[in-house]
């Protein structure tokens, strides 16, 4: 049984405790990597925040520099970030290796760090405070064998790829899909100097895309220059030939301008498009003309997501480290899926995400496949 005197010390201590949580004013504090992202998304997500009840429930906050080296920036910049005061969260970084770099910076902190757009099953693995939220290069890589044997009735296809943490898986993901189901792949390559900027003397493209029996669809795992430099090129030796390329390549009017006619003979992988017409996505394709000028991206789309993720969870249960890895943690199991403007949201071993194939006509892209 407690005494008067041991009550009257235990309010004190209770008291105590609560004046110093009520005396710390720091915001919350949302960092992110600057590299991969339009200013303009955050300004969207900065306005819708703020229309939550309350206002805002975090800053947004990005690294002060970089050092120089590929390693040491993005260690760098995970350790600044990591540093911020009141950081509760992390968004990036620009890609699977950049991540891969980074994660174990944030994992020795314990930051949870939601990946918005990088593809690797790496990062799915690589610490429990690690989210990736795009679909993982196994599940592109079967979205892409499906929608080529089925809907393009492809029985030889080639392939060239980025020799990175990306574009290597999203090679092993297409070739275990084809083989699969008995499509292997008739040749394959690393982009290499195709694209270099000498105009390219690389034989990777002989060989995978030979005037004498040419594969009648060549997949690109790269990004959107070298893309549309080897479109270009093969398009000039095999006219006819039909291309189809990974979500490193976001359509704009600079890729097509690039692309040439070739343009209308790809298929693009999208995580998103601007012309979905569920309430989400029109909702924020209006908040993003009006604020940056333009049409969103897919890539817009996913930072969107993920920083309108962060802050929904810091609402839901507050500033700390843990009990925000823990909420992300349970989104679809006790939580249910977060609502996003991608769909819907979850993490672990059997999340699936959105995935559609875009096809440029008359300068104007749309979906031809939708999940």
């Amino acid at each position: 049984m407690q005494t008067p005197g041991c009550r009257r010390r235990l309010l004190v201590a209770q008291l105590v405790v609560l004046g110093s949580f009520a005396c710390d004013r720091r915001p919350a504090v949302i960092g992110i990597t600057y590299q991969p992202l339009s200013p303009g998304v955050i300004d969207v997500v900065r306005e819708a925040a703020a229309a939550f009840p309350g206002g805002a429930p975090a800053e947004i906050r990005g690294p002060s520099s970089y050092l120089g080296t590929y390693a040491q920036r993005e260690v760098d910049g995970a350790a600044q970030l990591s540093a911020l005061p009141g950081v509760v969260a992390v968004v990036g970084h620009q890609d699977s290796r950049s991540t891969l770099l980074a994660a174990p910076v944030y994992h020795e902190a314990r930051i949870p760090l939601v990946v918005p757009t990088s593809t690797s099953r790496a990062i799915g693995a690589a610490s429990p405070w690690v989210f990736p939220l795009a679909p993982n290069d196994s599940q592109e890589g079967a979205f892409i064998a499906e929608f080529a044997t089925r809907e393009l009735g492809a029985h030889a296809i080639a392939l060239l790829y980025d020799n990175d943490e990306y574009g290597r898986g999203l090679r092993d993901g297409v070739k275990d899909a084809l083989a699969a189901s008995g499509t292997p792949i008739r040749a394959e390559a690393p982009i290499g100097a195709v694209c270099d900027a000498n105009g390219g003397s690389d034989a990777s493209l002989a060989l995978v895309a030979p005037v004498r029996q040419p594969p009648d669809l060549l997949v690109i795992a790269a990004r959107s220059a070298d893309a549309a430099c080897i479109v270009r090129q093969v398009r000039r030796r095999i006219p006819g030939l039909r291309f189809l390329t990974g979500d490193a390549v976001e359509i704009d009017d600079s890729l097509l301008a690039s692309m040439g006619p070739a343009a209308e003979s790809t298929y693009f992988v999208a995580y998103w498009h601007q012309g979905l017409t569920d309430e989400r996505s029109t909702a924020f394709v209006s908040a993003y003309r009006r604020i940056v000028g333009e049409t969103p991206h897919a890539g817009a789309a996913m930072h969107y997501d993920a920083l309108m993720l962060l802050m929904g969870a810091v609402r839901e249960v507050g500033p700390s480290r843990k009990a925000i890895q823990s909420y992300l943690t349970q989104l679809g199991k006790s939580r249910p899926a977060y609502q996003g403007v991608t769909g819907a949201i979850t993490f672990g071993p059997g999340r699936r995400r959105p995935l559609y194939i875009l096809r440029v006509r008359h300068g104007a892209a749309s979906a031809v496949s939708v999940p």
